[in-house]
């Protein structure tokens, strides 16, 4: 089997929403939904596995190994609001894995009551910013005008990849609303090319998800990771600053040919 959902428990019978937040640019997705997880005590009821996934396994802290997957964790607060959120710590390798993982979780989750999708990226952006601003796109025109109402700009073109983008797709095309909100980020990198979490990028994306699903969320440890973020990354640009000066200096020595 290529996707496989291994169910741990039931859900509760009845309409709900699905927020993904797969890995992707600068994790903004990713670390929105793990931060619901962690601050709304979520519970894992199914784990996603697939062949799809990059070929290695992960070694933990206590030393065991696993394999890499997506999580299915469950939320529902007195008022009897229902949310499962999907994340994980991979995306498929190729399109053909998108597609299939991402067709596989809407068509199980429709089977258990799923109504609309709410995913979450990362929009790079050269722009400087005081705060990141929040782009995004709907299946629907009403969708579009509730997310101006909470100062979402609305996208005009461009293209939204990997599954954070596709599941909102997909859902259409099964007949269920979709939202994709994307926060602004520089998305800086490290030298081997590996994106940096941008806590003040997924704040701001929480910031609107909580509205619109109407979410009482603590962020003051996201405050924090952020401003640790925003210390690294200026010492990172005074490092990198600092080299290129010393470089400058160096090409404008004169050379000697004897």
């Amino acid at each position: 089997m290529n996707v496989e959902i291994k169910t741990l428990k039931a859900l509760e019978p009845g309409e709900f929403t699905l927020v993904c937040g797969l890995p992707g640019v600068a994790y903004i997705g990713k670390l929105a939904a793990d931060y619901l997880v962690q601050q709304l005590k979520a519970d894992l009821v199914g784990e996603v596995y697939s062949k799809y996934f990059p070929p290695y396994i992960i070694i933990k802290e206590d030393g065991l190994a696993e394999l890499l997957r997506n999580e299915l964790h469950w939320f529902k607060d007195d008022d009897g609001k229902k949310i499962l959120f999907l994340t994980g710590n991979a995306q498929a390798m190729s399109p053909e894995g998108q597609y299939e993982i991402v067709e596989t979780v809407l068509d199980w989750a429709i089977n258990q009551g799923l109504k609309s999708v709410y995913s979450v990226a990362g929009y790079v952006t050269d722009r400087q910013f005081d705060a990141p601003a929040v782009y995004g796109t709907a299946t629907a025109p009403v969708l579009l005008e509730e997310l101006k109402k909470l100062d979402v700009q609305p996208l005009d073109h461009g293209i939204i990849g990997g599954e954070n983008g596709l599941i909102m797709g997909l859902a259409k095309k099964k007949g269920v609303a979709g939202v994709c909100l994307l926060a602004e980020t520089h998305g800086y990198q490290t030298e081997m090319g590996q994106y940096l979490l941008d806590a003040r990028a997924a704040k701001s994306a929480l910031n609107v998800l909580s509205s619109i699903l109407n979410l009482k969320v603590d962020m003051g440890p996201l405050d924090k990771q952020a401003a640790q973020m925003d210390e690294l990354i200026a010492r990172m640009t005074e490092i990198e600053n600092r080299v290129r000066k010393e470089m400058s200096e160096s090409d404008k020595k004169p050379s000697y040919i004897t």
